[in-house]
């Protein structure tokens, strides 16, 4: 039986297929989401201290081209502090929170559904099997025999555990690429309260 025979994606009662179908949605979210930790990896110390070396010199247009340039979630905060530094204290202080709270769900988008991926699957591969060897001893009875061998459930037995291997490996796969998105997403939110905190310092000062 090929790996890609309608045959075998049809397994389950197509349960197969659509085993296949979530563990290509889960890799695509993954690879989207490492592509997006990668771009916005950013060293926000010293990205920071640039930042600060160009308002000592005046120069406040180009660190906001900086930031937009960036295009990370830190450095959009920073941008927001740039460019509605006029404004009253506590308005300014709302503004910049209401930045870095909008900034979180851009992380964590596309990292639950990968969880969900990891909690279906095993799911989807215990109905299947419960309904392939349901249709086994329907077939049995329907069929009038008295005594039968192991070959008249082989084919159940053998499709079930190829369903239960497929779906416990994307579960497995699921919940290690959950697992380390998740603390990536983690350590961006560390990132953008230390951001938060250091453009209250930066453009706070003197406002109440």
């Amino acid at each position: 039986m090929s790996l890609f025979s309608w045959h075998f994606f049809s397994l389950g009662y197509g349960a197969m297929g659509f085993l296949w179908l979530l563990a290509a949605i889960g890799t695509i979210l993954t690879l989207e989401r490492l592509l997006f930790f990668r771009r916005y990896n950013i060293d926000i110390t010293i990205f920071f201290e640039g930042i600060r070396n160009l308002l000592s010199s005046g120069k406040v247009a180009e660190a906001i081209d900086l930031c937009e340039q960036e295009g990370s979630p830190a450095a959009s905060i920073i941008r927001t502090a740039l460019m509605d530094r006029e404004l009253p204290g506590s308005e300014l202080k709302a503004r910049i929170k209401a930045s870095a709270l909008l900034e979180i769900p851009r992380c964590e988008r596309r990292v639950l559904p990968i969880l969900t991926i990891a909690k279906i699957a095993p799911l989807v591969g215990m109905i299947s099997i419960v309904l392939s060897f349901y249709t086994a001893f329907k077939t049995l009875q329907t069929s009038g025999l008295t005594y039968t061998n192991s070959d008249v459930f082989a084919d159940t037995i053998t499709s079930g555990m190829l369903l239960i291997i497929t779906s416990l490996a994307i579960s497995a796969f699921a919940n290690i690429a959950y697992t380390f998105l998740y603390g990536k997403v983690q350590a961006i939110i560390y990132q953008l309260e230390w951001t938060y905190n250091e453009c209250l310092q930066l453009v706070f000062v003197g406002k109440k």
